[in-house]
C-alpha cells in the first residue's frame, strides 16, 4: 500500500501540498467503522448511505486524509476532492499496482469465476508470490480494494471481476488493465440488469478491451454468444473446452470417487495426465480447463498445474462435500444462477450413481423477466433427473412446479420445518444437495441437515 499521502495524492492527480509528504498512510477504508490512525476514508456514494456524511465520524476515528467529491464541512483532516470517489477507487488501485509492477490475472464469467480464481491462485502459488481477492469482492468497490490490498513483493495477482449491469465492465476494466483476461463462461445470470444472453456474452468479453499490450485472452470455446463476442476483440484467443477435443485445453471429468473427490483428465499443448482431486463434476472439468490454459500462459509446466489442483480445497459454501452415516451433504449455497443450478443438479445426479438424490432449492435471483421462465426450466431439469425428493424455498415454485409437475415439490419454508419431514421420509444413504441464492440463505438448511445427522449418531 502507499506509504505517505503525497503518493496518494500524485495517483489521484489532486493539488498537492507539501505537508502531505509527512503524513503517514496505512490502509484505504470506505467504511468509516473500519477506519484506524493512518487510513485514508474514501467516501462512496452507495444506494442507502452515502459516505460523505461519515468523513467527521472517519476523521475523529483517525483517519489521515478523506477523499470526496462534494463540499463537506471541515473534518479537520486533509481532504482530497476529486470529479467521483468510486472512480478515483479504481485509479488509485490501478496505480498501486503500476507502481509495483505485478502482473495481474482478470477473472470474469456467469459461473465459476471465483472458483477458477482461487484454483489458479493456487496453482500459481509455488511459481509466484500471489495477491487475490477475498472470496467475491469482485465489485466497482470490491476489486481497487483488493488490489489495494496486495503487497509490492506479490508478483502475480489473481483477481475476480463481477458484473450486474450493463457498462459494469467499463468501470472495472480500466481498474484491471489485465495481462491475462479468462472469460470462463456465460448464461442466464443478473438478467435483471444485463437484459439478455447475448447482453452478458458482450459485457464479459468487453474485459478484453482493456488488455494490457501484448495481453492474451483465455476463454471457452463451449458457448456460441461468447465466441461471437470475442471476435470483436481478438482473432487468435486461447481456448478451453470440455466439449471438443480439438481445442488447445481440453478436460473431461471421468467421475467420483466415494470421499467426494473426482477423476479428470486434462489434455494440453504440452502433454496430457488422469489425476484425481479434491473436487467433483462436471463443472469442475471446465474450471481445470480454464486454469491450465492461463496457468500455461504463465509459463507454469503441466505438472506444476496438475499438483496445484490437486492442492485445491473448495469453499465451505461452493460445492463443498461432507459424509456423515452414510449421507453425503453437498452445500453449494453460496450462489445461484442456471447455469451452476444446472450443473450443480447434474453433478449431483453423477455422485448418487443409484442412491436416493435429494435436492434442497432455493429461488435464483435477478433473472428480470426471464424468471419465471427460467425457473419452469429447472423444474424441467428436475423431472428429467427424477430426484428421490426435491424441497423448495422461494417465491417461484409455482414456476418450477409447472416444469416438473403437480404435487412433486415439497415446501420447505424453514430448516426446521425440512429437518421434520426429513426425519418422516427414511432417506438413509441419500446424496443431498443444497443450493439457491445467496440471499434464500440455504446454508441453514445444510448447516441443520448436518446437526441433525450428527445428534442421531450419523444415522439418518
Amino acid at each position: 500500500m502507499l506509504t505517505t499521502l503525497a503518493e496518494v495524492q500524485k495517483c489521484l492527480r489532486t493539488p498537492p501540498e507539501k505537508a502531505f509528504k509527512s503524513i503517514a498512510v496505512n490502509n484505504v477504508q470506505t467504511d468509516s467503522r473500519a477506519v484506524q490512525r493512518g487510513d485514508v476514508f474514501f467516501c462512496i456514494e452507495g444506494e442507502n448511505l452515502d459516505g460523505h456524511e461519515f468523513a467527521a465520524q472517519a476523521a475523529r476515528a483517525g483517519a489521515a486524509a478523506v477523499v470526496t467529491h462534494r463540499l463537506i464541512d471541515d473534518p479537520g483532516v486533509p481532504v482530497l476532492m476529486v470529479r467521483n470517489t468510486r472512480e478515483a477507487l479504481g485509479r488509485l488501485a490501478a496505480c498501486w499496482r503500476a507502481l509495483c509492477g505485478a502482473r495481474l490475472v482478470a477473472v470474469t464469467g456467469t459461473a465459476g469465476k471465483t472458483t477458477v480464481k482461487e484454483m489458479l491462485a493456487e496453482v500459481c502459488s509455488e511459481a509466484y508470490s500471489v495477491a487475490r481477492n477475498y472470496r467475491n469482492f469482485n465489485t466497482q468497490i470490491g476489486l481497487p480494494m483488493s488490489m489495494l490490498k496486495a503487497r509490492e513483493d506479490q508478483d502475480l495477482w489473481v483477481m475476480e471481476a463481477g458484473i450486474s449491469h450493463l457498462g459494469d465492465m467499463d468501470d472495472l476494466g480500466p481498474v484491471a488493465n489485465p495481462d491475462i483476461a479468462v472469460i470462463t463462461n456465460v448464461g442466464p445470470g443478473h438478467l435483471e440488469g444485463l437484459g439478455d444472453i447475448e447482453n452478458v456474452a458482450k459485457s464479459k468479453a468487453s474485459l478484453l478491451r482493456f488488455l494490457r499490450p501484448k495481453g492474451k485472452a483465455v476463454v471457452s470455446a463451449d458457448y456460441p454468444e461468447l465466441l461471437a463476442a470475442v471476435r470483436q476483440y481478438t482473432k487468435f484467443p486461447i481456448m478451453f473446452s470440455t466439449r471438443d477435443a480439438a481445442m488447445p485445453y481440453y478436460a473431461t471429468f471421468l467421475g467420483p470417487e466415494a470421499d467426494g473427490s473426482g477423476r479428470y483428465k486434462l489434455r494440453t499443448p504440452n502433454g496430457e495426465r488422469e489425476f484425481t482431486a479434491p473436487f467433483c463434476g462436471e463443472h469442475y472439468a471446465e474450471n481445470t480447463a480454464a486454469v491450465a490454459a492461463a496457468a500455461q500462459a504463465l509459463e507454469l509446466t503441466l505438472d506444476e498445474v496438475v499438483e496445484g489442483l490437486k492442492r485445491f480445497r473448495t469453499d465451505s459454501q461452493r460445492f463443498c462435500c461432507t459424509a456423515t452415516g452414510g449421507v453425503c451433504v453437498i452445500n453449494d449455497t453460496y450462489n445461484a444462477n442456471p447455469l451452476s443450478m444446472s450443473h450443480a443438479i447434474r453433478t449431483a445426479q453423477v455422485m448418487a450413481d443409484g442412491r436416493p438424490l435429494v435436492l434442497v432449492l432455493g429461488d435464483m435471483r435477478e433473472l428480470g423477466s426471464e424468471a419465471e421462465q427460467r425457473h419452469r426450466e429447472l423444474g424441467e431439469l428436475l423431472r428429467e433427473i427424477d430426484p428421490k425428493a426435491v424441497f423448495y424455498k422461494g417465491d417461484h415454485a409455482a414456476d418450477v412446479t409447472v416444469g416438473f409437475g403437480a404435487g412433486r415439490l415439497i415446501r420447505a419454508n424453514d430448516s426446521d420445518s425440512f429437518i421434520r419431514t426429513w426425519r418422516d421420509m427414511g432417506l438413509e444413504k441419500a446424496v443431498v444437495l443444497f443450493k439457491g441464492s445467496r440471499s434464500m440463505r440455504m446454508e441453514e438448511f445444510a448447516n441443520a441437515l448436518n446437526r441433525e445427522l450428527g445428534s442421531n449418531g450419523g444415522a439418518a
